[in-house]
């Protein structure tokens, strides 16, 4: 494309945002400080614009993934790059290689005529999501606990209480971002970057779930006794009590979601 041409609509781009009217919201509200992560409480029905020349193609991924793990795009609901493209204000391109990076990932499924849809939830894709992250986090802490000299105990005991004030104050929005960035600072101690980008990616497919089974969530609530059980094992350089914890601390997740069957689960097939 000539050069003039990227340079008008890089204008008409800025122009956009500049007079978008003050009373437009954004499309899906983050309440918490991890990215992307929207309010389990509350649902949006529309996805994000793009308003920033920052890596165009990764901002709409961002979105798209954002709006299906925030329930916004439900399972089933069909991705048609022309209508996606209209409501983020971006061009089909970025949106086919968006779709195609969320299929890979598990996000969307092939279904034939109807092209690429969200992929359905069900008690199985959970349990899968969460035996990963099983896997994950016994092999981080068990990493973490040979760089026990790295833990920072005050950091550790604000994650704590961080916790334990979000259960004791019914905050599920706060109980998700706690249990993240606990889980979180051991993947950052465990040395290994990548455990931590894998688990940050899984992190996602977690989102989904917990959408899902947001009015159930408080009996998903993580032990944060088990939480401080994990640390303590960790500072103390015991790589087998460490791994052992942490394993069995997303395995009582599991028991649990097992027990609520694929009744929470709904998929409504709804065009994007």
């Amino acid at each position: 494309m000539p050069a003039g041409v990227d340079t008008v609509y890089i204008i008409q781009v800025v122009l956009i945002v500049t007079h978008r009217p003050r009373s437009q919201k954004s499309a899906i509200g983050v309440t918490v400080s991890i990215p992307g992560l929207a309010d389990v409480r509350k649902k949006s029905r529309s996805v994000d614009r793009i308003e920033a020349p920052r890596q165009l193609g990764e901002q709409v991924y961002e979105s798209i993934r954002d709006a299906i793990c925030s329930g916004t795009f439900e399972p089933g609901a069909r991705m048609a790059e022309d209508a996606l493209a209209r409501r983020i204000n971006v061009s089909r391109q970025p949106v086919h290689q968006a779709l195609q990076q969320l299929h890979r990932e598990g996000f969307l499924t092939e279904t034939g005529r109807r092209g690429l849809v969200v992929a359905p939830l069900n008690i199985e894709l959970a349990v899968h999501v969460y035996d990963l992250r099983a896997a994950l986090d016994a092999q981080a802490a068990m990493r973490a606990a040979e760089h026990a000299d790295a833990v920072d105990r005050a950091e550790a005991a604000d994650l704590l209480h961080e916790g334990r004030r979000a259960i004791a104050e019914h905050d599920i929005a706060g109980m998700v971002q706690a249990d993240f960035r606990f889980h979180g600072y051991v993947y950052h101690l465990s040395g290994n970057p990548l455990i931590e980008a894998i688990a940050t990616n899984n992190w996602h497919h977690v989102r989904r779930v917990v959408t899902a089974l947001s009015t159930r969530l408080m009996t998903l609530a993580p032990s944060w006794q088990e939480h401080e059980n994990i640390l303590n094992a960790i500072a103390s350089g015991d790589p087998v009590a460490a791994g052992a914890l942490a394993r069995g601390h997303v395995e009582r997740t599991i028991r649990v979601l097992r027990s609520f069957g694929d009744d929470p689960f709904h998929n409504k097939p709804r065009d994007a």
